[in-house]
């Protein structure tokens, strides 16, 4: 009796084999082979857009500032190491000194700074009118506001300004640190965590005026974090240090007035005169205990305040001659040559797919 052989599997059609991608491929090359001139006029408004965006961009510096934090605050091993830039009271103080120099209080004390550039024919101005000059800011704020065509700050008391120079000044401070619709600010700091060394960057299209930027940031932030991680201890010192000498000065006088009534009351043994003259005695004994502790506290106050005390040192400053930071043109045209041809590949492709599976 013959048994039903297993029916053998059918052919799958929907396999593609070797041969048939490699026909495939073929048929793709040929399609392009056939359209490359098409191809070849599609990249070209490409490749001349990349080209003259990239010839009008400006050639900018980068003044790169590094420097560490050694801040002794937070006590115990996380003490320890963060005064090393590790772990993480160090970690955390980092984050806080670079969100700090970031920040509108030292910007705006940095943005209303002197210094001497041939913006203005060598004469002292602020970095702020500096950045509009030189940044073309003005004519940006223009195309919006008219009124904001040349404008320049005349003068640094932020108290008296009009709203304009206000609305103007946030406008600046945005484009030194950046918002979500400015890629590249003029201004970034952050540090490495391995090594614990912070970095700020100002990049501008003037070398001078980078490098100032980077310079006065590193001096308002170092001014301003140590005045307020030592404002409470530096307060202590100075309420110990009332105490102890308002203590030596009544220590004082009492001693002088023992001195006195020993020299008017020499030989006298009236009982009364003896108590007053025990009562002074023990008054300076007192008095000379309290000195004594008050100067121990003072002391110990005094150690609490150096002990407190952050450092902050500079590693490298930014030093002239810069190193400019432009874009190469031959590489943009060639970037735009392969974007467009990229886009041109795609369409003729899938347009032949598309006609192929309306054929089938």
């Amino acid at each position: 009796m013959n048994q039903e052989q297993p029916p053998k599997p059918a052919y799958q059609n929907d396999e593609i084999t070797l041969k048939e991608l490699i026909l495939k491929m073929k048929d793709f090359w040929i399609e392009l082979w056939n359209n490359k001139w098409w191809i070849i006029l599609f990249c070209l408004p490409f490749g001349t857009y990349f080209g003259y965006k990239a010839s009008k961009e400006k050639i900018t510096y980068d003044a790169a500032l590094t420097y560490t934090l050694s801040d002794a605050s937070g006590g115990g091993l996380g003490g320890i190491l963060g005064s090393f830039g590790l772990g993480q009271a160090g970690k955390l103080n980092l984050d806080r000194i670079v969100e700090l120099s970031k920040s509108r209080n030292i910007i705006q004390k940095v943005l209303f700074k002197k210094i001497e550039l041939d913006t203005f024919k060598g004469k002292p101005d602020f970095i702020a009118n500096h950045l509009i000059s030189l940044e073309e800011f003005d004519k940006v704020w223009a195309k919006t506001k008219p009124k904001y065509e040349k404008f320049r700050f005349s003068s640094a008391d932020i108290s008296t300004f009009s709203q304009d120079e206000m609305s103007v000044l946030k406008m600046l401070y945005q484009e030194v640190v950046g918002n979500r619709s400015i890629d590249n600010p003029i201004f970034t700091n952050g540090f490495n965590e391995g090594t614990g060394i912070l970095t700020m960057h100002a990049k501008t299209v003037d070398e001078q005026l980078s490098i100032g930027i980077s310079n006065c940031v590193f001096d308002e932030v170092k001014r301003y974090y140590i005045s307020i991680k030592t404002a409470s201890p530096d307060k202590n010192v100075k309420f110990v240090a009332e105490k102890t000498d308002s203590i030596a000065n009544l220590l004082k006088s009492k001693q002088y007035q023992l001195a006195r009534f020993n020299d008017t009351h020499r030989n006298l043994v009236d009982p009364d005169i003896l108590v007053q003259k025990k009562m002074i005695e023990t008054d300076i004994q007192k008095l000379t205990i309290m000195y004594g502790e008050a100067t121990k506290n003072y002391e110990i106050a005094d150690f609490s305040l150096l002990a407190s005390s952050p450092e902050i040192n500079l590693i490298d400053e930014p030093l002239p001659p810069l190193d400019p930071d432009e874009v190469s043109l031959i590489i943009s045209i060639i970037k735009g040559l392969l974007i467009g041809g990229l886009l041109a590949t795609v369409f003729f492709i899938g347009r032949k797919i598309f006609r192929d599976a309306m054929n089938a």
